[in-house]
């Protein structure tokens, strides 16, 4: 109890933190971090961050018991996440648990390990960017949808909060979410536009997704149906990065991570994390697959504020041979003309771009929506199972 506490003091009181006290901060946190644990690290131990390599999300999770102080493999924490997933304990030696990502980057499924203390950290710092104590003390019931129903951090929470396992059929689990009538809800963009759909659960007073982009026009509509706007969180298999302000605005957890930027031109930049707090795994100058923008927030914080992750890297189009056009440049083309609970998905490839939907209007209008961009337009059946359990409307296959 004590470090959900602490974490969530931190979490609270750095938002009104100046800039220079949130770097001697950082720094501070740095030079506790115990290099020598970890066989990837060790021969830059004393070095600056900076002196340290930049590692590629392929190569981290490749190099997986390198960067764990406990030796140990791949093997063992993906075995112990599916017994966890599938109801069982799955606990590792010294407390340690096992949870898998919601998706993938690239082709491999993202698993993570925590300790009981980094589990607790995380519950009170995600609490403290997220609810207020007076929050707190009023909220009864929080719905949490996620990829399988993984007790790992329930412990931490108490019995408030409601696990929903995320399913390729959303009709049961649109009920179930009514019938807990949360007060707080966290689910990814599509749980959200289908409980919109059905236009509840009524009475949430927060809302908050993450795992996939979400753009205006969803967002929009759900607000309208459910009465409150969605916040993004920014959580990934390598941390918990970013939260909302009471903006709306994501802003970058600097009280706990260092987030170099990999320039990508007009303001985006892929984010090379290092975590300071976590032991277990180490994450240190981990570059991502992420796009994000930066953006200025009126919220008088601090931290770095950033647009919503707007798709992965290898997602971005490239027209005309040249340019290239973000995921979110797409969807902001395509959106606001199709209804936005609709199912649909774009995907270049080197001489076209395939067009899969399964209302034949809908795939009209994708392809008129993207003559704008010049590029050859194929439809293609659609297969339900390319959004699950990540939905993503752009990509590109190269």
């Amino acid at each position: 109890m004590t470090s959900v506490l602490s974490a969530y003091a931190t979490a609270r009181s750095s938002r009104s933190w100046p800039r220079d006290r949130i770097e001697r901060h950082q720094q501070t946190l740095w030079r506790q971090m115990p290099l020598d644990d970890y066989p990837a690290l060790k021969a830059f131990a004393g070095q600056k961050l900076s002196d340290l390599p930049i590692v590629d999300v392929a190569d981290y999770r490749a190099r997986f018991a390198a960067f764990n102080r406990h030796g140990l493999t791949q093997a063992a924490a993906t075995a112990a996440a599916q017994a966890a997933e599938a109801g069982h304990p799955g606990e590792l030696p010294d407390g340690l648990r096992a949870g898998f990502s919601t998706g993938t980057s690239g082709t491999q499924r993202g698993v993570f390990v925590t300790s009981p203390q980094e589990r607790s950290t995380y519950m009170g710092s995600l609490l403290g960017k997220l609810m207020s104590p007076a929050d707190l003390l009023t909220t009864q019931r929080v719905a949490l949808c996620l990829r399988a129903g993984n007790d790992l951090y329930r412990p931490a929470i108490g019995p408030r909060v409601g696990f929903f396992p995320l399913t390729p059929d959303h009709g049961p689990l649109v009920e179930a979410i009514a019938d807990f009538k949360p007060q707080v809800l966290i689910a990814p963009p599509q749980v959200l536009l289908s409980l919109a759909e059905a236009g509840k659960p009524a009475g949430c007073r927060r809302i908050f997704y993450g795992a996939e982009a979400l753009n205006d026009t969803e967002r929009a509509f759900i607000t309208e149906r459910l009465g409150a706007r969605p916040d993004p969180i920014y959580q990934a298999t390598e941390g918990f990065l970013g939260a909302p302000c009471r903006l709306g605005t994501l802003h970058l957890n600097e009280d706990s991570l260092i987030i170099e930027r990999d320039d990508l031109g007009g303001g985006t930049f892929r984010p090379i994390v290092t975590d300071l707090k976590r032991r277990t795994q180490a994450v240190v100058r981990l570059r991502l697959d992420d796009v994000l923008w930066e953006m200025r927030c009126a919220c008088g914080s601090r931290h770095a504020a950033v647009k919503p992750v707007c798709g992965r890297v290898q997602d971005a189009w490239t027209v005309d041979g040249r340019t290239t056009v973000w995921p979110d440049g797409i969807e902001n083309e395509v959106a606001p003309h199709i209804a936005p609970s609709r199912r649909w998905i774009a995907t270049q490839y080197h001489d076209r771009v395939t067009v899969a939907c399964p209302d034949a209007g809908d795939a009209a209008t994708i392809h008129e929506r993207l003559n704008y961009f010049g590029v050859r337009t194929v439809e293609v059946p659609y297969d339900p199972a390319l959004d699950f359990p990540k939905r993503r409307h752009v990509r590109r296959v190269s």
